[in-house]
């Protein structure tokens, strides 16, 4: 009996004894912590992260060491190794009070947010939110992921919370605004973006937004006084200065809307899709103030970002031959005087006697002829209408059909189409079973050599 005793106390001593370095070995003293973490603080990561790696050599599942070793990383610039330290304590779901689930969860949502994992990150802002219910910044965040996936009704629900815990948030009152233009409720989006811009004087998008609710609504002027407010605001100046042009090419003021547009062009690269948008309408009105060659220039800036962006391969298809064609340049830029004066002398190259000439807008003139050549010495003169368009858009079915019926009112026996484009193929196979001539730009280039001025 004495003998077992003894065999129990020698071997489960032994025991012990094993057991006590086994955990001994896999517990971390507070102090090598905390030295670790000092480390760290003193931009140290090297040695830290060997430390580190040492203890995890002995216990591969301490969540404080994944912890610090996932800061070494941040310090380092490493995120997406940080991320896979913090990701395998979330796994785990064993936290301390030195690797908290709040401060994981926290680096985790902002460190998916900066990789642009919006999903990840929204997840782990929601799990935030159950952590500290009353965060409103948390909430925020969660209906900012909504909004960008274009999860409007969430969006709105989120913001919603926000201001349930804080009635002053101003930025959230700003986005419920943003949502509800979207969803045209105008009256209540106005409210909303003058509660905060109530709240905060200095949150400068909100003149932007209402400045977008009095355009559609048409009251310009006041547009155009919120567009002028947004300017202090650096990522929106340019779009509010698109806006202004917008609204001055509506009211035809082309020279305005110019100087508009230049000065948001002064403002450099800021957004590509929003300077594009600029070069464009730019290059529009260049286009309709006959400074084609500023056009020109603006088109060719577009395709060489973007050679899809709308129809810009198709304007410097068009317009490719006043490199080479001053003739067809000067008449497709002339002032509408000159214009009219280069259409009179086309016509009676023609060989028409012109009776009337009419001038119906920048871009076309009509004219009313007679043939002074006929096979018949008494024959009656025919009358013919001749119409001339320099716009570079091509002549379609709709315009020669409208010719044809204007024939058929004035009992003219032909008339003559002129286009400083083409014709569509409608256009074309309506016009060859009739007295219609179709004279499209090439064809108009030899025109302009015989004619001078």
């Amino acid at each position: 009996m004495s003998m077992l005793i003894a065999f129990i106390i020698v071997f489960g001593g032994v025991g012990f004894v094993v057991l006590f370095i086994f955990v001994f070995k896999r517990l971390v003293s507070p102090k090598r912590l905390i030295a670790i973490e000092h480390m760290i603080e003193s931009g140290n990561t090297k040695t830290a992260i060997r430390q580190i790696k040492n203890i995890l050599a002995r216990n591969e599942r301490n969540p404080d060491a994944h912890w610090f070793l996932g800061e070494c990383y941040m310090a380092e610039n490493r995120p997406d190794l940080a991320i896979v330290e913090y990701r395998f304590i979330s796994n785990t779901g064993k936290y301390t009070n030195i690797a908290t689930e709040k401060k994981v969860r926290e680096r985790l949502a902002n460190e998916y947010l900066k990789l642009g994992q919006i999903d990840e990150a929204q997840k782990e802002f929601i799990l935030l939110s159950k952590i500290e219910p009353n965060n409103y910044e948390t909430y925020f965040h969660i209906a900012n992921l909504f909004e960008e996936r274009d999860y409007t009704d969430s969006a709105l629900s989120n913001y919603q919370k926000v201001l349930a815990i804080n009635p002053k948030h101003a930025l959230s009152y700003m986005r419920i605004g943003v949502i509800l233009i979207k969803k045209q409720q105008l009256s209540e989006a106005k409210k909303a973006l003058m509660t905060s811009l109530k709240l905060d004087p200095q949150n400068i998008a909100c003149h932007y937004h209402l400045g977008k609710i009095s355009k559609s609504t048409g009251e310009t002027d006041a547009a155009l006084a919120q567009f002028e407010k947004a300017f202090k605001d650096l990522e929106l100046r340019q779009r509010a200065l698109l806006e202004r042009a917008s609204i001055f090419v509506a009211k035809r003021d082309y020279k305005q809307a110019i100087a508009e547009l230049e000065k948001a062009l002064n403002y450099g690269e800021e957004d590509q899709s929003v300077m594009l948008a600029v070069r464009y309408l730019l290059a529009q009105c260049y286009e309709t103030s006959k400074d084609i060659m500023s056009a020109v220039e603006q088109w060719e800036r577009i395709y060489d970002a973007n050679p899809k962006y709308r129809d810009v391969a198709e304007k410097l298809a068009i317009y490719s031959d006043l490199r080479t064609d001053d003739r067809l340049k000067d008449f497709l830029t002339a002032s509408q005087a000159k214009f009219q004066e280069y259409c009179t002398k086309i016509v009676e190259s023609m060989g028409l006697a012109i009776q009337d000439v009419f001038l119906k807008s920048q871009d076309l003139v009509e004219v009313y002829a007679l043939e002074t050549q006929s096979r018949w010495r008494n024959a009656k003169k025919a009358p013919s209408i001749v119409k001339i368009f320099r716009t570079i858009d091509p002549i379609g079915y709709d315009v020669i059909r409208i010719l044809y019926d204007q024939m058929r009112k004035m009992n003219a026996m032909r008339s003559i189409c002129i286009s400083a484009s083409k014709f569509t193929r409608n256009a074309v196979e309506f016009a060859q079973i009739r007295p219609i001539d179709l004279i499209d730009k090439d064809e108009l280039s030899k025109l302009l050599e015989k004619i001078s001025l």
